[in-house]
């Protein structure tokens, strides 16, 4: 009887163990994210802007005085993309702060040649990746409104406080470029510009990686 009863408590501890671990969540921490929107000749705020965000929280539109506000966004790096009819959509990551609003500006260039909107956006390697060898493929996925426009694309990396960027790529028809010859333990941007017969349609936003100690890879 005294064995059964011994099984009987590990069994119940065994049972409130895994209910503790059920209960185990991730905390996930938001903040704010305000700005204000205005046309890249005039300066003069822009009403009816589509305004997302990258995670997603939702899309709302700009107010009569060019502002939006979200009151909930991930705190992380958030990519806040505009867009409006007969503007080019913009897209810029900021960094949103647990508890902190964010404040933000953003100019949009009219569409005077009508290419629709571009949005440069889901990076490879991932914005922020870490122990990236010293060559590899970097690529990227493109939205187009108008998709018969066909795009080339021009490549910039860089690395943080130089003064100097270096295209890596120039006039590419795929949406993905090699780089090679990478410094170890170094943090790189990069970013990619849209071209259409040599007008630039859309800058996309600037993304990082870190290489890491490949001293020992052949």
């Amino acid at each position: 009887m005294k064995k059964i009863n011994h099984i009987s408590i590990f069994l119940l501890f065994l049972l409130l163990l895994a209910a503790c671990e059920d209960e185990k969540v991730d905390v996930t921490y938001y903040g704010s994210l305000n700005g204000v929107i205005v046309d890249g000749e005039t300066y003069e705020p822009l009403e009816g802007v589509l305004v997302a965000t990258n995670p997603a929280s939702s899309s709302v539109l700009t107010n009569n005085s060019g502002e939006f506000s979200f009151s909930k966004v991930l705190s992380g790096e958030v990519s806040v993309t505009a867009r409006k009819k007969e503007y080019l959509s913009s897209t810029i990551i900021v960094s949103v702060y647990d508890r902190e609003q964010t404040q933000m500006n953003i100019v949009l260039q009219k569409d005077d040649k009508d290419y629709g909107s571009v949005t440069i956006f889901d990076p490879v390697p991932g914005n922020g990746a870490v122990d990236q060898l010293r060559s590899f493929t970097m690529q990227w996925k493109v939205d187009q409104s108008k998709s018969d426009i066909s795009l080339s694309y021009d490549v910039y990396l860089f690395i943080s406080n130089s003064s100097t960027q270096t295209i890596v790529g120039e006039s590419l028809t795929v949406k993905e470029v090699v780089v090679d010859n990478l410094a170890d333990n170094t943090t790189y941007y990069w970013y990619v510009v849209a071209k259409y017969d040599g007008n630039i349609v859309a800058n996309g936003p600037t993304w990082s990686f870190k290489t890491g100690d490949n001293s020992d890879t052949n």
